[in-house]
């Protein structure tokens, strides 16, 4: 096993393998995730590798059983998808908001709290959404799930941002906008 930070002594300890069997995983589904959550991921299939490798189960082994890289980043997943119980108050909703738009401004994005999400002004290079192709996008995390975002537009597909529903994780969701608002990821919208 390998760590990201070979000196750091409590980061998250997962092959190199691992993190690109968990990306893998990754790229055919309908949602982004944060690369916090993607170590996350790439943690838990090392240990499960290591299980088996403890029961004569080499890692060579698990590619015929199924997708175990997937089943260990959906298992993640699903921990930053739904919130705890209770929910999380309006309270708690507002201030992750603020803490995006901050992030989104630090990466020189234009962003502003609308409605119940924050609204990313698009750049020139934003693929085209909305009635007219010209819509900004919306950025929410809810009460009792996750984020998500979509053109600011009615009737937008909507796809997850799988992260941490903190402020690390509001400027892991930043990065991820702001890469789209660039044109860094294509339609991803076109996609579904």
């Amino acid at each position: 096993m390998s760590s990201t930070d070979s000196t750091a002594v409590d980061g998250p300890v997962f092959s190199t393998e691992a993190y690109v069997a968990v990306e893998k995983a990754a790229k055919p589904l309908h949602c982004l995730y944060a690369p916090s959550v993607l170590e996350h991921a790439a943690e838990l299939l090392t240990a499960l590798w290591a299980a088996g490798e403890k029961h004569g189960v080499p890692v060579s082994e698990w590619s015929w059983t199924g997708d175990l890289a997937g089943s260990a980043l959906g298992a993640v997943a699903r921990q930053y998808e739904s919130a705890p119980k209770p929910e999380r108050t309006v309270a708690q909703v507002v201030a992750l908001q603020g803490h995006l738009v901050s992030a989104l401004t630090e990466l020189g994005l234009t962003a502003r709290l609308g409605g119940p999400g924050v609204i990313v002004e698009r750049g020139p290079d934003t693929p085209r959404g909305g009635f007219h192709g010209d819509a900004d996008i919306d950025v929410r995390i809810y009460s009792d799930g996750g984020w998500t975002f979509s053109f600011e537009a009615q009737g937008a597909s909507v796809m997850s941002i799988v992260a941490p529903a903190s402020q690390a994780g509001a400027s892991q969701v930043a990065e991820i906008v702001r890469a789209f608002v660039r044109g860094e990821l294509g339609n991803l919208f076109s996609r579904r």
